[in-house]
């Protein structure tokens, strides 16, 4: 997807209150109706597949669900292994496999050493024997047969080390692959598979951080909530895959612009996406973001297909300032609230928090 400058879109025109609500209840209407078809358990991580399934949020779970659907059925093993392959995170056994395999170069490397601890105790007690039998009387065919024992002795002890320091080296090596694999898997269950940025997992711990580094330093911390304006419409229009395409455009597009500062960002869900920045205060926040969203508004996007137009987007943005002693979902609630008030007057602007 390529993009050059271009025009700010016209605002588009304020919906009313229950048209807001309605698609909410259209999609809980849709997934009530599964749960029924399906027989699935209604529980918070299939209600989550569920939810990013109607809304149209990954084109792959969508498609993966619908060949279920029309297939053997969306079983719950099926639904799982959905969530698991397609947003990113592991399963309980993935973890306790990791788990598993960390005891167990543990438990080889503490048997290799506990064997390197008698092949030295072999070789000490052969050097402590030697030593005894030349303080005695001794041949010449005696000293020759000795020396010859302490010879073979220490060939013994040479190869004992050398084996030793090969497993050890082998070691080294499972442990470094075994940690970047725990690496992987961390930032794997922090990061939206989609997007590239913080999931919602990653983005509270994120925001936690950061309002425990403003408190330490006294700094001012906000959040701003981000909203594509009409997205649902671009999807019907151009496919998921192109919905897809734009949802990392716009992650891609905030990131680089907040991230340069110290900040970051994270998906909320859908086309919803929350940025941090540490260091500023709800009007200097609102002020940037809003600078933001006019760089946006004036590109136009071009498919990289055949180069035809895709017309402009926008997004609606409220800004929250971090309160002493309150929770990111908190913080994260009032910035919301402020979107909301965005989208009434009209979308494509940046609203913020005045409580």
């Amino acid at each position: 997807m390529q993009h050059q400058p271009g025009p700010m879109v016209a605002q588009a025109a304020a919906p009313a209150p229950a048209e807001l609500a309605t698609p909410a209840l259209a999609w809980y209407d849709q997934i009530r109706a599964l749960l029924i078809r399906t027989g699935l358990p209604p529980e918070p991580a299939v209600y989550d597949v569920l939810w990013r399934y109607v809304r149209g949020e990954d084109h792959e779970l969508s498609q993966a669900i619908d060949t279920a659907l029309a297939g053997d059925g969306l079983t719950l093993s099926v639904l799982t292994g959905l969530r698991e392959a397609l947003l990113g995170q592991m399963s309980e056994a993935q973890v306790n496999q990791l788990i598993a395999e960390a005891h167990g170069q543990a438990e080889a490397l503490t048997r290799r050493i506990e064997s390197g601890q008698t092949d030295l105790a072999d070789y000490g007690r052969a050097i402590a024997d030697g030593g005894e039998r030349l303080a005695g009387p001794m041949d010449a065919t005696m000293l020759a047969g000795l020396l010859e024992q302490l010879s073979s002795a220490t060939s013994t002890m040479q190869a004992a080390n050398s084996r030793l320091i090969e497993e050890l080296e082998q070691a080294a090596a499972e442990s470094r692959a075994l940690a970047d694999r725990l690496i992987q898997a961390e930032r794997a269950a922090i990061t939206d598979a989609l997007t590239g940025v913080f999931n919602r997992r990653g983005l509270l711990l994120a925001i936690e951080k950061a309002q425990a580094e403003a408190a330490a330093a006294g700094a001012p911390l906000a959040v701003a909530v981000v909203d594509i304006d009409h997205f649902k419409r671009f999807n019907d229009r151009f496919g998921h895959a192109m919905g897809d395409d734009v949802l990392r455009f716009v992650a891609r597009h905030l990131a680089d612009r907040l991230e340069p500062d110290g900040g970051c960002v994270g998906r909320l869900g859908g086309e919803e996406f929350v940025g941090v920045m540490p260091g500023a205060t709800v009007q200097a926040a609102a002020g940037r973001i809003d600078r933001i969203r006019a760089d946006l508004a004036g590109q136009v996007l071009r498919s990289a297909v055949d180069g035809s137009s895709m017309g402009r987007i926008s997004f609606s943005a409220g800004v929250a300032e971090h309160r002493a002693g309150r929770s990111p979902d908190h913080l994260i609630e009032r910035a919301d609230g402020a979107l909301y008030t965005a989208k009434r007057l009209g979308r494509d602007r940046v609203v913020p928090d005045r409580g």
